[in-house]
């Protein structure tokens, strides 16, 4: 079964990582949270709008790795429109585009793993 493990970075900030049920991370959260109670509501939030996610795949412009990142759709709010953001990327690079989707679809259902189970 997946996990999610909360690292601690050098200037205090939280990150997710989430672990396949093997322990080797499957993805980490793009951004850092000053908080717990941030962390945790960014969390709950990836996992309610999973179904929502927008997968881009890409390359670094200096290596051969691909990459996946995941964001969240455009939303409309009180305060106006906000752009699609990006919440989570994968945790490794991979030598070939199949593969990357292949990560992509290992965090998608892991991620449908937590909302079955609950945090």
């Amino acid at each position: 079964m997946p996990g999610a493990l909360v690292v601690r970075a050098g200037d205090g900030e939280l990150v997710w990582i989430l672990l396949a049920a093997n322990g080797r991370p499957l993805a980490r959260s793009a951004g850092a949270y000053r908080s717990d109670e941030a962390l945790d509501a960014a969390w709950r939030e990836l996992v309610a709008d999973r179904d929502a996610l927008s997968i881009r795949l890409g390359r670094d412009a200096d290596g051969p790795d691909w990459w996946w990142s995941a964001a969240l759709p455009v939303r409309v709010t009180g305060t106006g429109m906000h752009a699609g953001v990006v919440v989570a990327r994968s945790a490794r690079g991979y030598l070939r585009p199949d593969q990357c989707r292949g990560g992509a679809t290992g965090f998608l259902n892991a991620l449908s793993g937590f909302a079955r189970r609950g945090r």
